[in-house]
């Protein structure tokens, strides 16, 4: 995966324009040549740099574990990233209801731990525009060492049901073959 900072856009900006200035001074030959020697330094440069630390893709969805609520909406942060919102249709609460799962985000984050804190906006499934919401949240610590997928889940039975009330569950798993 390619990861473009700052100076190497700057970098590649300048050289463009340089190789466009020498245009109109040299043949179409040594421009071509001048061109290939660019993309092979920038390339070369790219993925020979050895990263200072080593990134893993986590992958967050949303699911439901809850069989009489509807999920409404998500808002999912990691660290101080900027949050991710999503407001859910009909037809996708349904879906999540009857087992589905959300891929909300993919990031790539450092090895070690980060905070995930999330939000849901959700209603009784057999309720109407007036009915109640609830608005379950968790803020927790998920260690990161390899390649990582978290389901934040809701959730509710025993008491919880009983009151009309649901909980986020994280679950966190690791592939396996």
């Amino acid at each position: 995966m390619a990861h473009f900072s700052l100076n190497k856009i700057q970098i590649s900006i300048v050289t463009l324009l340089f190789l466009n200035s020498i245009n109109s001074f040299s043949s179409d030959a040594k421009l071509a040549g001048i061109k290939t020697k660019a993309i092979q330094s920038y390339l070369s440069s790219e993925y020979s740099a050895p990263s200072s630390e080593a990134l893993h893709s986590v992958h967050v969805y949303i699911g439901n574990g809850a069989e009489s609520f509807v999920i409404q909406a998500a808002k999912i942060q990691i660290d101080d990233a900027e949050p991710i919102r999503y407001i859910y249709s009909e037809m996708e609460s349904r879906a999540l209801l009857a087992g589905g799962l959300h891929a909300i985000s993919s990031v790539d984050l450092a090895s070690g731990e980060h905070r995930i804190r999330a939000e849901f906006v959700a209603m009784a499934g057999d309720g109407g525009p007036n009915t109640d919401r609830v608005f379950p949240t968790i803020d927790q610590q998920v260690n990161v060492s390899e390649e990582t997928h978290i389901e934040l889940q809701l959730f509710s039975d025993g008491m919880k049901k009983v009151l009309g009330k649901a909980e986020l569950v994280l679950h966190e798993w690791r592939p396996t073959l």
